[in-house]
């Protein structure tokens, strides 16, 4: 099967429609793979590292929300990313094309439609997404995270609740418990709202016994000048890193995690069973990532705290409180995995093959 991935914009996006083809390559069914996405953003440097699946960039932007007088300028350049999209699908010629939502999946879904094309779209957060929101009438497959996603229609005809796919690597992963790391990330641009309430929390971290804080910055600060501050204040080997490829053993070595809520971290979360402390971003559009704690927090799975509370919360005493009750760190870990859904990515896959053999 020949299949297209129109993806991008941040790792929630893309490593979801990459744990999709690894599915249909293990499987044999897959015969090629194209992918298309803005040359400069996080999707080429990520899948340029897979050989097997051609990357085809597109000239692609996304809607500034707050800013209408952009708008016009924005629809002209979505016109050039349609044409763009036509031709690697005449070319290319794929049985099926899978959008995962963002700007990037907008012109390669509207194009295949209009080709013929059968297409999916996958939603990764608890409520739709803009782009997925105007591809909702086109796309053959609507496949959903979570069950009650705002915005979508209930479970039913085409739209199919999948969950959100993950490698293979969360999937096998036996987390070690209770575990020495606390675990902070921010997606995959980083936070620097928990950086700094990480730095805040480093004396209070210090004297917690044999805590060792793993924390991913992202582009949201200096590595090394983080670290430094964070020895400063008494943590012993603090790890600071700007990226880490393996979040799967990231999350099996964590005792606790403190981490944005996209829909992909809330899933990998999920998957892995490990109890969090949630701050949703609380610019993501429409407010998806509070939606994406909520269907943890209503678990008993994580501790939710809104931004505005996180500047007047104790945060080191917060998890130091959390960090001593193995108990509860226990019982967030098994209402964790009560929402995980870990044959997304086999479920998705199949959907695919169903559409590229005109299944209904």
């Amino acid at each position: 099967m020949r299949v297209l991935v129109a993806a991008g914009g941040s790792g929630g996006h893309v490593y979801p429609a990459l744990a999709v083809l690894e599915e249909l390559r293990a499987w044999g069914a897959l015969t090629a793979a194209c992918w298309l996405g803005s040359p400069t953003g996080i999707e080429a440097k990520i899948v340029r590292r897979y050989p097997w699946i051609d990357f085809q960039p597109l000239s692609c932007r996304g809607l500034p929300r707050s800013q209408p007088w952009r708008w016009p300028a924005t629809l002209l350049h979505s016109g050039r990313a349609l044409g763009q999209a036509r031709g690697v699908i005449e070319k290319f010629r794929p049985q099926v094309v899978l959008g995962m939502g963002g700007y990037p999946s907008f012109a390669p879904v509207l194009a295949a439609h209009l080709a013929g094309i059968p297409t999916a779209i996958h939603e990764q957060n608890a409520r739709l997404g803009l782009v997925n929101k105007l591809l909702l009438p086109l796309a053959s497959r609507v496949l959903l995270s979570f069950p009650h996603t705002h915005g979508a229609p209930p479970p039913g005809g085409k739209v199919r609740v999948t969950g959100n796919p993950l490698r293979r690597q969360f999937l096998s992963l036996r987390p070690r418990f209770p575990g020495r790391e606390l675990l902070v990330v921010g997606g995959s641009q980083g936070s620097r709202l928990l950086v700094e309430a990480t730095l805040r929390a480093a004396p209070t971290l210090a004297r917690l016994p044999e805590l060792r804080l793993r924390l991913v910055v992202g582009q949201a600060a200096d590595p090394l000048a983080v670290r430094r501050r964070l020895a400063a204040a008494g943590l012993r080997d603090p790890a600071v890193e700007r990226y880490t490829e393996h979040m799967a053993q990231a999350l099996g070595q964590a005792r606790l995690v403190i981490s944005r809520a996209g829909g992909t971290a809330v899933a990998e979360l999920a998957a892995t069973g490990r109890p969090a402390i949630l701050v949703p971003w609380s610019r993501a559009a429409g407010g998806h990532q509070r939606d994406n704690a909520l269907a943890l927090a209503r678990t008993g799975g994580c501790v939710l705290i809104g931004e505005r509370q996180l500047a007047s919360v104790d945060l080191g005493t917060l998890v130091a409180r959390l960090w001593a009750d193995e108990v509860r760190l226990k019982r967030m870990g098994q209402a964790v995995l009560r929402v995980a859904r870990p044959q997304a990515a086999r479920l998705v896959a199949q959907e695919l093959l169903s559409l590229a053999r005109g299944v209904p």
